[in-house]
């Protein structure tokens, strides 16, 4: 299995600097420039493999976007903000679908309960047939949970971290 080499990109002005944090011999540094964010993973591919004489295209990196904490906080509140939207937007089809199977339940037409929610008979159809039982969720614990679970993830793979001081 072939070492991924960590290097830490942070932007500078116009520019990103490089620099290889682990895997080159103790006496070699690893660092250098790109004036585009896309273009750091090749760049530093190709550093490695003039430091390591060897072929850059069998080098692997893993790239970490430093950035400093006001840009840290702004991208995690907005990553936040989409978890809790896509949970929200997840609860709400459900929440529709229980709604229609309830206004059938209470013996309205297809036509009646569209008119009731706002959408079209076909549609209420469609709700009816995939609607979960009608015991309804926590929308609160939905999206705390959802927000939890994204902290998570982020955590154990986000190639992004806060500058040092």
């Amino acid at each position: 299995m072939t070492m991924a080499y960590p290097v830490v990109a942070t932007h500078s002005g116009d520019w990103w600097s490089i620099e290889v944090t682990g895997g080159l011999p103790a006496n070699v540094l690893g660092v250098s420039q790109a004036r585009r964010l896309t273009e750091v993973q090749a760049i530093a591919r190709s550093l490695i493999g003039d430091l390591l004489e060897t072929d850059p295209s069998t080098v692997n990196v893993t790239v970490t976007v430093e950035l400093p904490d006001e840009l840290t906080q702004a991208v995690e509140l907005a990553l936040d903000a989409t978890a809790i939207e896509r949970a929200a937007r997840a609860e709400a089809a459900q929440a529709r679908s229980r709604a229609a199977a309830a206004l059938i339940d209470a013996r309205m037409t297809m036509r009646e309960a569209g008119q009731v929610l706002g959408l079209s008979h076909q549609r209420i159809k469609q709700l009816v047939d995939r609607a979960p039982g009608n015991e309804p969720t926590d929308l609160m614990a939905q999206l705390e949970t959802a927000l939890t679970e994204s902290r998570r993830a982020r955590a154990d793979t986000t190639p992004t971290r806060k500058a040092t001081p």
